[in-house]
């Protein structure tokens, strides 16, 4: 498999956790950020051959909503994931669906070795903004656009390169400069938060969200 033909298919994944998730009333903080991440984790150690991404991503949604304390029912998963997406779980029987994500929940434990807690970019948007020299409601905007690139980013594999602080101060950076806002302070203003972080480091991981939302309508 290329690593094109991967990418695609990482992607079709986490549309199925987010849709779904979404169905069952999860929210991307925490629950679909972090079975997003389960979900690209546990690709790093299987194949998308050997385990279809469409029961894997139910069992990281599933796993995650446990983890983060907003469980949702396996068989709401199941219902939800068969009304949203029909063409791919609506000819499963729904005992067996059941079974089948109680399964490659069991895989998953196993593949991560029990190390559940994820951090997420999220908060730390909140967090580093709050210094930003703009009124409550310019910074509520600017979180907003930051936190919409942070949802993007889960179709790519940044969370399995850099810590969520980095991702959260180039998105942040990004949404900066999407929307042209003059926040008040150096062109820097991360260094307070994380040291040496270069801005063509920063602009990597802006560009790897940008070309995924060029690549999404391909």
């Amino acid at each position: 498999m290329s690593l094109a033909e991967e990418a695609k298919l990482r992607r079709e994944g986490i549309r199925l956790i987010m849709e779904v998730g979404t169905g069952v009333r999860a929210k991307a903080w925490p629950t679909i950020g972090t079975a997003s991440v389960y979900f690209h984790r546990f690709y790093m150690f299987h194949t998308l051959q050997e385990f279809p991404r469409e029961i894997v991503a139910m069992g990281c949604l599933f796993l995650a909503g446990k983890v983060s304390e907003t469980p949702k029912k396996c068989k709401d998963i199941v219902t939800a994931a068969q009304n949203v997406f029909p063409t791919v779980y609506g000819d499963k029987n729904r005992n067996a669906f059941v079974d089948e994500i109680m399964g490659i929940e069991r895989v998953l434990l196993q593949t991560m070795k029990f190390d559940l807690q994820v951090d997420l970019p999220y908060q730390y948007l909140i967090d580093y903004s709050k210094k930003f020299k703009l009124t409550k409601t310019e910074i509520n905007s600017l979180v907003h656009t930051s936190w919409t690139f942070v949802n993007d980013s889960a179709f790519t594999t940044l969370c399995l390169i850099w810590e969520p602080q980095v991702i959260a101060v180039a998105l942040l950076h990004l949404a900066i400069t999407v929307r042209k806002v003059n926040i008040g302070l150096p062109d820097c203003w991360w260094n307070e938060y994380i040291a040496n972080l270069s801005n063509n480091l920063i602009d990597d991981i802006c560009h790897k969200v940008r070309l995924f939302n060029v690549d999404r309508f391909i």
